[in-house]
């Protein structure tokens, strides 16, 4: 019996705060976990940074220009079709204008709220680790390469 593992897909998420809230978006009804609420973010592609793909992501999904501070929790999540390696990072706006170009809605959330909301699978594992901080960092942290 032949089994061929499940494709594996890098993705990243930006986790923005703001005044004790966190950015959510929700995701457009014709594509997958469609009106899933999430962290944004998306698929890492050949040769790119995590880093620099989150960053190139918020840019073409939301107009912001983000700085990309420290990984905040790593995530791996098997699906039947496919599995995620999700990399959640702590991230600044440093410029532009909020747009919805994959989204159809957004909200910021207070770590409390997020339980109201329904994640993905792969998200709802961030929600409950952020759900347990006491506070949301307003300065985010650099990571020291």
């Amino acid at each position: 019996m032949d089994v061929t593992a499940p494709e594996t897909f890098k993705v990243t998420a930006a986790l923005i705060p703001s005044g004790g809230r966190i950015f959510i978006a929700q995701r457009p009804p014709n594509k997958k976990f469609g009106l899933l609420w999430e962290f944004p973010g998306g698929k890492v592609e050949l040769g790119e940074s995590l880093q620099a793909s989150l960053a190139r992501e918020i840019g073409e999904e939301l107009c912001w220009k983000i700085r990309v501070g420290e990984l905040f929790e790593h995530v791996h999540f098997n699906l039947e079709e496919f599995s995620l390696d999700l990399f959640a990072f702590w991230c600044t706006i440093e410029g532009g204008t909020l747009c919805l170009r994959e989204h159809v809605a957004y909200y910021w959330a207070r770590p409390c709220e997020l339980g109201r909301f329904e994640f993905t699978l792969a998200d709802r594992r961030l929600v409950t680790s952020l759900e347990k901080l006491r506070t949301i960092p307003e300065r985010v942290p650099i990571e020291m390469v």
